[in-house]
C-alpha cells in the first residue's frame, strides 16, 4: 500500500481554499515587493534643493550737490550819511504799465521801479550797467539789506520782484533813503519819494 493510498482525497473546496490561499499570499509578496522597490527608489533619488534666498542689493547713495552758500551781503559803507545821487522820481503810467523813474539832472534815467501787469503783476527793478553778466542787485534800507538775483537786458540788469514782496515795503518805508548797489556800477543813494509806492499799489 503507497502512502497516496492513504492520503485521503481532498474535496472541491478543499482545493479551491488550498488555491484562494496560495494566491493571497503570493499578492501579499508581490505587494511587499514592490513597496520595498519604491522605497529603495525614493531613497536614491537626492532632493531637490531649495533655492537660497539671495539678498536684495544695497542701494548704492546717489551723490548730490550741494548748493553754493550764499554770499554775506553786507550795505555800503556810510550809506545813511553818503550824499543823495542828484535827480528826481517821476511817475508815468498807463493801461498797462506804470514806472516810477529816478532821473539824473542830464535826463539819464539811472533806476527803474516798474510795475508790469503783462502775464501776471510783477515788480521790475531795472539799473543801467556796463557788465554783461548775470549781476546781483543789493537793496539797502534802513530797516534790511536784501540781494536780488538779476539778468542783463539791453545794458540794464533788472531783477523781478514779487508785488508783496517785504522787500518793497522796507524800501517805501526807508527812512529818508535807500541804497541801489549792482557789480561794476556805482552805488546809487535815492530818496524814498511816495512815487515808489504808488507803483507797487498799481501791482497789488
Amino acid at each position: 500500500m503507497t502512502p497516496s493510498d492513504d492520503t485521503p482525497a481532498l474535496t472541491d473546496n478543499q482545493r479551491r481554499s488550498m488555491a484562494h490561499g496560495a494566491m493571497r499570499r503570493t499578492w501579499l509578496i508581490g505587494g511587499a515587493m514592490v513597496a520595498a522597490s519604491a522605497l529603495a527608489l525614493s531613497a536614491c533619488v537626492p532632493a531637490t534643493p531649495v533655492p537660497e534666498t539671495m539678498p536684495a542689493p544695497t542701494p548704492t547713495p546717489v551723490a548730490t550737490a550741494t548748493p553754493a552758500p550764499t554770499p554775506m551781503v553786507q550795505a555800503p559803507a556810510s550809506w545813511r550819511d553818503a550824499p543823495i545821487t542828484p535827480g528826481d522820481w517821476s511817475y508815468r503810467g498807463d493801461a498797462s504799465n506804470s514806472r516810477a523813474l529816478f532821473t539824473a539832472p542830464g535826463g539819464q534815467v539811472q533806476f527803474t521801479v516798474a510795475c508790469e501787469r503783462g502775464g501776471g503783476p510783477m515788480i521790475r527793478l531795472w539799473r543801467p550797467t556796463a557788465s554783461s553778466n548775470a549781476p546781483i542787485m543789493t537793496i539797502t534800507t534802513t530797516e534790511s539789506v536784501e540781494s536780488v538775483s538779476a539778468s542783463v537786458q539791453n545794458g540794464q540788469a533788472v531783477a523781478n520782484v514779487t508785488p508783496r514782496a517785504p522787500l518793497l515795503d522796507s524800501v517805501i518805508f526807508s527812512r529818508g533813503r535807500f541804497a541801489v548797489q549792482v557789480a561794476d556800477t556805482p552805488t546809487l543813494y535815492l530818496p524814498s519819494w511816495p512815487e515808489i509806492a504808488r507803483v507797487v499799489e498799481d501791482c497789488r
